[in-house]
């Protein structure tokens, strides 16, 4: 099985430093469609970025690795 990536909303920061920029919204495991991204987020100056499943917590949650710049959301 390849490596699995939670993926994430966040401000345009994270496209140059995700330190400092902030989640908008956890999307979840599956990457999500553009078009969709572009209906809920378009014209918000946010971007897709996604982070490496470490390991899978007893409560349902997950823990994951540094944050990856994907793309803009147009």
């Amino acid at each position: 099985m390849g490596q699995e990536f939670e993926y994430f909303v966040m401000d345009a920061r994270a496209g140059f430093d995700t330190e400092r920029a902030a989640v908008f919204e956890a999307l979840g495991r599956t990457l999500p469609q553009a078009w969709k991204l572009r209906r809920d987020w378009g014209g918000m100056d946010a971007v897709l970025v996604r982070a490496p499943v470490l390991s899978d917590l007893t409560d349902g949650g997950s823990s994951c690795g540094d944050f990856e710049y994907v793309h803009d959301i147009e």
